[in-house]
């Protein structure tokens, strides 16, 4: 059955309107409860609660791995994107002169471990500009050649949505043994992404946008191969047959033979796993198909109402689902974010596109109150 706005679950004041997920998602109402029995925990950490916490973990990578078609054992708890695409930098060889593929303008944490990694190479940082009517896929399609040792991208651009389609850029990726390193941190949740046909080497998402988790939460799937690599960071909680801290000093054992050994330090955070837990439970429920479904209805009418006043915009068959960017010819006041917001409407300018991504709780009364505002905002 279609989803319908799940405004309910969510505490939006009425008369808010707010469409600026792809920065910063609210969390459902029962994630705040959940946090709050984690703060729990927190005050009285002696309480037998506190034992579900491991459990929460494993929850968590599974319903994380589920979103791929990988498992638990595929799957770090790293907190940031920033630091998930420096783990997989460096346990990724690049070549002497060869380069790392990425988009232009790509968000900043898919781009400076990579540019340190050339750095320390002998490489270089190719940046693929954008083609003719926001192509990125042929561009990038055209760049991978043998001076390409890895690919690291995202499948849509952060700005506006304009999709990466990552399908043949991972078959050609597969045929010329490139590693492809994927930043999903703007669609993981809201958009398939299968590694069936994207068979990538890392997936890395930052998890407080599109995942409906809380801040400093992200997760990293590492594809078997890697899953021997050296982590970032080498504590007790990432190894295996470790002595007991009870009875000794902890020291010993091995590193885990799986993703867990690519974990974050203080991964095991008694506020932020029930949240997470939350989230991805209702994301499961919901499907990530079906919220593209019902966020594409949107996404579709506020193309069509921009391109209907002159905005310039991603065309349908080049663009993901569920945000847009709204491009006009001279730049969008400095203060319009701020005017909109004067009036409970929140959108986002990056990079000179006017941003706006919905969710689960918009609906076209939003798509209304937003071009109402424009309208009188740009007379």
């Amino acid at each position: 059955m279609p989803l319908t706005c799940q405004r309910d679950l969510f505490d939006l004041p009425t008369g808010l309107t707010y469409f600026n997920t792809a920065s910063q998602s609210p969390c459902l109402t029962a994630s705040f409860s959940a946090g709050e029995r984690g703060l729990k925990r927190k005050l009285q950490p002696w309480i037998a609660e506190r034992a579900a916490l491991p459990g929460e973990m494993e929850r968590c990578r599974d319903l994380f791995g589920g979103l791929l078609g990988a498992t638990a054992d595929d799957v770090a708890i790293v907190f940031s994107t920033s630091y998930g695409i420096a783990a997989a930098a460096a346990n990724l060889t690049l070549a002497p002169g060869q380069d790392v593929l990425v988009l232009e303008a790509q968000f900043p944490s898919n781009v400076y471990a990579w540019q340190r990694l050339a750095e320390r190479s002998g490489g270089g940082v190719r940046s693929v500009p954008r083609g003719a009517d926001f192509d990125w896929t042929g561009p990038v399609l055209d760049a991978l050649d043998d001076g390409v040792g890895i690919v690291a991208l995202p499948n849509c651009h952060w700005c506006d949505g304009a999709l990466v389609d990552l399908e043949p850029i991972a078959v050609e990726c597969v045929r010329r043994g490139i590693p492809l390193v994927v930043d999903a941190t703007q669609s993981l949740g809201v958009k398939p992404l299968n590694l069936e046909t994207v068979p990538a080497d890392f997936i890395v998402a930052s998890a407080y946008k599109w995942l409906l988790c809380p801040d400093m939460m992200g997760f990293m799937y590492v594809a078997p191969k890697h899953q021997t690599g050296m982590p970032l960071e080498l504590n007790h909680a990432s190894r295996t047959d470790a002595p007991s801290m009870e009875t000794g000093s902890g020291l010993g054992g091995h590193l885990k033979p799986n993703a867990r050994r690519f974990d974050m330090g203080a991964a095991d955070s008694m506020i932020h796993m029930p949240m997470c837990v939350t989230a991805l439970e209702k994301i499961k429920e919901w499907t990530p198909d079906a919220i593209h479904t019902y966020l594409t209805g949107l996404v579709d009418s506020i193309a069509e109402r921009a391109e209907d006043r002159g905005f310039s915009v991603p065309p349908k068959t080049r663009r993901i689902g569920h945000f847009i960017g709204l491009y006009q010819e001279e730049a969008w006041p400095d203060d319009i974010c701020s005017r909109l917001a004067a009036q409970g409407i929140h959108i986002a300018l990056r990079n000179n596109a006017m941003r706006i991504s919905p969710y689960l709780f918009n609906d076209m009364a939003d798509v209304d109150r937003l071009f109402e505002a424009l309208d009188a905002e740009l007379r």
